[in-house]
């Protein structure tokens, strides 16, 4: 189920975000989002089955958000180099401004919640789900570069050499251990760019 554009649906989203990036799934009960976001239990099965399906509607709102901010960031017609540079620039930039959601996310994609979902795009059949660059920038220049400008390693492994360093940047970053400055945000997505490319 999508989250409903209601004043009260759109509380019970935002409040169960709040509540769930600081506290972890198991720490939120449903009682606690309800008073957080000024409405009844009651309210919140209105709008969603259960938890889970809450939790899959929040899920789903940020990647749709997420999405819209990586592709309005994207240039003309660019090299592999050149978009995956600004893709990761895009997704740093996103993360760093949403610290909720860059904590939900984590969260969400090292749960059984996210592992599945993982599980389903490594295993689908890259030709054959090809979109449009601007509908799966990421997901298209890591699956069609593979073995023309991409080393040819299976795909979960090019998402941990793609990925994984920018959620530890994210992290260190809100951490407060590094200051980002356009400068070094280049530097890190060139440096991403290095560790895939043939």
């Amino acid at each position: 189920m999508s989250i409903e554009e209601t004043d009260k649906c759109r509380a019970v989203a935002n409040a169960a975000l709040e509540l769930i990036a600081e506290q972890g799934f198991h720490g939120t009960p449903i009682s606690q989002i309800a008073k957080h976001a000024g409405v009844g239990v009651g309210s919140i099965f209105r709008y969603f089955a259960d938890k889970d399906e809450l939790i899959h509607a929040i899920h789903a709102r940020l990647e749709e958000k997420l999405h819209l901010a990586l592709t309005a960031e994207i240039g003309g017609d660019l090299a592999n180099r050149e978009l995956f540079i600004q893709l990761v620039q895009a997704l740093v930039r996103h993360l760093v401004g949403n610290p909720l959601v860059f904590k939900f996310l984590e969260q969400y994609l090292n749960s059984p919640y996210g592992i599945e979902k993982m599980r389903e795009k490594f295993l689908e059949d890259a030709d054959a789900c090809l979109c449009s660059d601007r509908e799966k920038p990421f997901f298209n220049l890591l699956s069609a570069g593979r073995g023309k400008t991409i080393k040819d390693l299976p795909v979960a492994m090019i998402h941990s050499l793609a990925f994984g360093p920018v959620i530890f940047l994210v992290r260190d970053i809100l951490a407060g251990f590094v200051e980002l400055n356009d400068d070094l945000l280049l530097q890190f997505g060139e440096s991403g760019w290095d560790s895939i490319k043939i």
